[in-house]
């Protein structure tokens, strides 16, 4: 069960008002998210699942129309106005009425429904208070539910929105690269985006993970589909600049073996799978 690119472009182009560079952003990150989280899908006995953070609705959309027999919610408080993905997800709903994403944040979504699936993708890294999120997440899940949260991992100096190494903390890094920062924003017109990201990495959330006895693993093979992906996905190795010239350069010489399996350097990306 796959989805490509000119499927997804011919079916959905038009609700981004020709603006096809938006388009392409939005779409490959769908095809990703899809082929990561369908494979679960089919695996397992899931019947209830919720996204946090829907934004346009393709996603949780294709999920629907692929699996008819689960119920899918998504939660999406669609406040920020970056792009406006409200409009795009109205429109595609007039196709598809039982596509239901509640207009709220995490921090104020109340239900006392469970889930046998909770997913988000490129999501946690925009979360305020990661603990919270995952206390919460963890709440709504159904007895062997689980949680899968896809996002960078900052333990690795890089970020990925911006393409911009990290000195020492974000602070540093945003003195160093202010003029860099506020040119992204503006072009992309996602204001205030640096502002709100939270550079918590991999070994912080374990800590928390552990302390709390929450159970967790992690799928190191995400490792091998993002190297596959800068390689494979123009429109993802546009996106990442120097950064994935250097990561495709690193894969054809086997250098990204001694860089993250033998001198064991976090990798800047994590799938982390919750289990209740």
């Amino acid at each position: 069960m796959q989805i490509n690119y000119n499927y997804l472009k011919n079916k959905y182009l038009n609700y981004f008002e020709g603006n096809e560079d938006s388009c392409n952003f939005i779409l490959t990150d769908v095809i990703f998210g899809f082929n990561e989280i369908s494979e679960i899908l089919k695996k397992n006995n899931i019947t209830s699942v919720l996204e946090i953070g829907s934004g346009t609705g393709i996603l949780l959309n294709e999920l629907q129309n692929n699996f008819p027999n689960i119920n899918f919610k998504g939660v999406d408080p669609n406040v920020s106005g970056f792009h406006n993905y409200k409009k795009i997800f109205d429109k595609i709903k007039i196709n598809n009425n039982k596509l239901e994403v509640v207009n709220k944040s995490l921090d104020n979504f109340a239900t006392d429904e469970k889930y046998d699936f909770i997913f988000s993708i490129n999501v946690f890294e925009h979360v305020k208070n990661q603990f919270d999120y995952i206390d919460k997440t963890v709440n709504l899940l159904n007895e062997s539910g689980r949680n899968v949260i896809i996002c960078p991992n900052y333990d690795f100096p890089y970020e990925p929105h911006f393409v911009l190494p990290i000195i020492i903390n974000k602070k540093i890094t945003h003195s160093l690269f202010k003029s860099v920062i506020k040119k992204h924003e503006l072009k992309t017109k996602e204001y205030g985006l640096w502002t709100e990201l939270n550079l918590t990495g991999k070994k912080t959330i374990e800590k928390y993970l552990k302390k709390n006895h929450i159970s967790y693993n992690l799928d190191y093979s995400i490792k091998e589909r993002i190297l596959q992906r800068v390689s494979g996905d123009k429109i993802f190795k546009k996106r990442q600049g120097v950064a994935a010239t250097l990561a495709v350069i690193c894969k054809f010489f086997f250098i990204d073996k001694i860089i993250f399996n033998i001198l064991k350097i976090p990798f800047p990306y994590m799938k982390l799978i919750i289990k209740k």
